[in-house]
């Protein structure tokens, strides 16, 4: 069950957001080209490019998310010792996993009440466009639940400090 959870998360986080940059950046050099060096513009290149754009950056920034490459600014953070600073970063991921969790689901339905509206040339549902985001909240909420559930351990003295934490003070 791990295994097919973990397949499912890489496709959504990893393949899908890598297929769908190799494909805006196809359909960039395409539009490019016709539009400059045959003197005719096609009209749904820019389709593609915005699906893939959307695609590529939501998905991706889960993948970010997973690996805990996201931009931080933590000057302060670091400086504290663990208990205070998993009480720090313990409200500020439960601001972020409440809000988010919120969103799930008005999320998902906006995506299935924009399935009557299509895109202009290939005639696809803003469903397909607008289900990333949900998947985003989805993904942000479990990622963060894990650090959250990682700060409760440092505060009830089950861990001696958080993983980022632990990696910050160590930086010179």
């Amino acid at each position: 069950m791990k295994t097919a959870f973990r397949l499912v998360k890489d496709i959504f986080e990893f393949y899908i957001p890598v297929l769908s940059f190799f494909i805006m950046f196809a359909a960039f050099l395409v539009q490019v080209f016709f539009r400059y060096a045959m003197r005719h513009p096609l009209f749904w290149t820019q389709e593609v490019i915005v699906m893939s754009f959307i695609w590529t950056v939501v998905l991706g920034s889960c993948y970010t998310m997973r690996k805990r490459s996201h931009v931080t600014f933590t000057m302060i953070y670091d400086r504290l010792s663990p208990r205070p600073a998993a009480s720090f970063r313990l409200l500020g991921n439960l601001i972020v996993a409440v809000t988010f969790l919120l969103l799930v689901v008005p999320s998902y339905n906006y995506s299935f009440f924009l399935g009557f509206q299509k895109t202009a040339v290939f005639r696809i549902p803003f469903t397909v466009m607008f289900l990333s985001f949900a998947y985003f909240l989805c993904s942000v909420v479990g990622y963060t639940a894990v650090d959250i559930i990682e700060d409760v351990k440092v505060l009830l003295g089950r861990i001696p400090d958080s993983r980022d934490h632990a990696a910050g003070r160590a930086k010179p």
